[in-house]
Parts: structure tokens; C-alpha cells; sequence
């Protein structure tokens, strides 16, 4: 029988809990008393009992003769302090729903471990010259070990040469060797394209936002590499549907048209679905369709797209891995993590019609 995803237990959520609240300074000297906190959490006692056991097992807490258990200052204990801290661009619910999946289950995870997990959300950080905020951010911050997620060149040059431990949630750019968990984009994208070729589609376009995001760029190359026997064009679009609206006009007047498109982003795919059904354009008899992400409101869509789905607990899982491993803060660890997701077949790729 293969191996299941594991769920954390109650126990190991309710010592997740009580760390959290350890951290926030919400008691200071001596915990309440079991009765107490189990009506509090809403958990049974032995739940929290055995949740007890684990940060006494983690000297968070001390108890002796009886008495309500002592907090053990952190100052006080001989244990390095484990702090995650994400660092976003924009709130988490403003990304595709997958994007605030995984940042809850990696969460849960490292508490579960015992760990810290903080979101910063900070737009200035992804601008051109992002040094001396970064150097701001990072003060009296070194214990911690940051989660870079869509950085910048600027950003993971940065984080390599200043030496804060640094996991990224997404691609390396050229030349960086930080430990890194992500989609195999680059395998994805030559599926995609060799889904095309055994379709008979020779001339494909790629829509892709603007912007410097190492995982776009990688995608471009990889369709290109596996669509050595097709012309492949590169749309680059505004984020917005006005944006799409714009790039997909203006090839839909070019010679020879696109027969397949490939679309990286699954907000512009609802776009570019419903446009170019406005313009009379029969998807996919007379254009293919694939999406490199997936969103649950895609399968909502008429013809449902073609697409790839990956798992937001798998991601969250192996990124947590990569943020406890030892050897991260001693600046060992190279590692790079990539998940393949899965096909979604969808509605929207079929063959070439054969002019007769």
C-alpha cells in the first residue's frame, strides 16, 4: 500500500497552538491549569496533556511537585530559536488559491515542529534597488531563516551574498544557488508542448506577463526546447484583462496564426478563453488551448481548460522539510526540491483540422 500524506494529530495542532501563544506573550510565568486550557482550546484534557508533554519535551515548559507548568524564557534555553518568515510581494489572498493553501499547511507543519511562522508582506522589497531595505529587514533577524516566494534577480542575489539562511518558494534566477522548492515548471512546459506537436500543431504562441520572474522565463525556454519542430511565438501582456485583450489582438492579426496557445497564468486563461470567443474563434477546433497552473474556477469554464495541477500540501510538506534541515543555516545546502504536477485533460486541445 503506498505511502498516505500525513495529517498532523490534534495533540501535535493543540502544542502548535500553545507555542503560538507562548510566542505572543499571552502568559508569562505559569501556564493555567489543565481543565482551564482544554476549555479554552476546546480540546479534551488528555489532549492537552499530552500536548504538554511535548513542549516540556522541548524545554518550553517546566512543572514539578504538582504545581501549574513554568515557562521556560526562551533566553533561558540552551536551543537555538526557530523562526520562518515568509516574505510576499502582496497579501497571500491576493495570489491564486493554491498560493494561501500552501502557506497554511507549511504553517501547520513547522509549528508542528516546533517552529515560528510569520508572513511580511513587503512591496518595496521587489523594486530595483531593494538592499538597504532588505539589510533593514534582516536586523536583529539573523536566527531566522526567510522564505523568498516570486523574488526578484536583486532580492536572491542578495539573500546569497549576505548570508541569512533562505529557502525560495519559486525559481532560482541565473547564477543563484539557494535551496529552492518548486513546480518543475521547465518539465511541464515541454509536456505541454509535445501534447501540441502529437496533436499536429506546428505554429503555437506562448502568452506570458511582463515582469522579471525567473519561473516565466523558464517556461518560454522549455516550451521552445520541447517544440524543436514547431514556430513558437512569445506574447508578453499587462497583468489585467485588458492586458491579454491587447497581446491576443494584435497576434490574431499576424500570419500565420497561432493553432495552439499556451497560457502560463489561469487568470489570464479565463481571459483568453472568453476573448477569443468573442471573436468568433472555436476553441479548440479552430485553437488549442493549455494552462500551465490551475485554479478551481477553471473547471467552471466552457470548454474547460487543459491543464496542470499540483498539490499545495505536497509543496508545503517538502518546503518545510528544506526550512528545518540543519545544514540551511550553516549555508550548506544547495537543494533544490521540484514537484511535477498532474495533467488535467480538460476540454480544450485537439488536433489540427485537415484542410481538404
Amino acid at each position: 500500500m503506498p505511502n498516505l500524506p500525513r495529517r498532523p494529530s490534534l495533540i501535535d495542532e493543540t502544542a502548535a497552538v500553545l507555542r503560538q501563544r507562548l510566542d505572543e506573550g499571552e502568559w508569562t510565568l505559569r501556564l493555567p491549569g489543565e481543565m482551564e486550557l482544554a476549555t479554552l482550546l476546546q480540546v479534551g484534557r488528555n489532549t492537552v496533556r499530552s500536548a504538554l508533554r511535548l513542549l516540556e519535551d522541548e524545554g518550553r515548559l517546566r512543572t514539578r511537585n504538582g504545581l501549574r507548568r513554568k515557562i521556560v524564557s526562551r533566553r533561558d534555553s540552551s536551543e537555538p530559536g526557530r523562526h520562518a518568515i515568509l516574505l510576499m510581494a502582496k497579501p497571500e489572498n491576493e495570489f491564486p488559491p493554491s498560493t494561501p493553501a500552501w502557506i497554511a499547511e507549511a504553517r501547520t507543519r513547522l509549528e508542528t515542529l516546533g517552529w515560528t511562522f510569520r508572513v511580511l508582506v513587503e512591496p518595496d522589497a521587489y523594486r530595483a534597488q531593494p538592499a538597504p531595505l532588505l539589510r533593514q529587514l534582516c536586523s536583529g533577524r539573523r536566527e531566522a531563516v526567510w522564505i523568498l516566494h516570486r523574488s526578484t534577480p536583486a532580492m536572491q542575489r542578495w539573500f546569497q551574498e549576505r548570508g541569512p539562511a533562505t529557502v525560495l518558494a519559486g525559481s532560482r534566477h541565473e547564477g543563484v544557488l539557494l535551496p529552492q522548492v518548486e513546480v518543475d515548471l521547465g518539465a511541464v512546459s515541454r509536456h505541454a508542448a509535445g501534447r501540441f506537436l502529437a496533436r499536429g500543431h506546428r505554429h503555437l504562441a506562448v502568452l506570458r506577463p511582463e515582469g522579471p520572474f525567473a519561473g516565466d522565463a523558464e517556461c518560454v525556454a522549455a516550451f521552445r526546447e520541447g517544440a524543436t519542430r514547431a514556430d513558437v511565438a512569445e506574447l508578453r501582456c499587462r497583468n489585467g484583462s485588458s492586458g491579454v485583450v491587447a497581446a491576443l489582438r494584435q497576434h490574431l492579426r499576424t500570419s500565420p496564426r497561432a493553432t495552439g496557445l499556451y497560457v502560463l497564468h489561469p487568470d489570464h486563461c479565463a481571459t483568453a478563453l472568453s476573448y477569443l470567443q468573442s471573436e468568433g474563434l472555436r476553441i479548440p477546433a479552430e485553437l488549442s488551448l493549455i494552462c500551465r497552473d490551475d485554479a478551481p474556477y477553471l473547471e467552471l469554464l466552457h470548454p474547460e481548460p487543459s491543464r496542470y495541477r499540483h498539490s499545495p500540501r505536497a509543496f508545503a510538506s517538502r518546503l518545510a522539510t528544506l526550512v528545518a534541515r540543519p545544514d540551511l543555516r550553516a549555508g550548506a545546502s544547495t537543494r533544490r526540491v521540484l514537484l511535477m504536477p498532474r495533467a488535467i485533460a480538460g476540454a480544450t486541445l485537439a488536433s489540427v483540422p485537415v484542410l481538404e
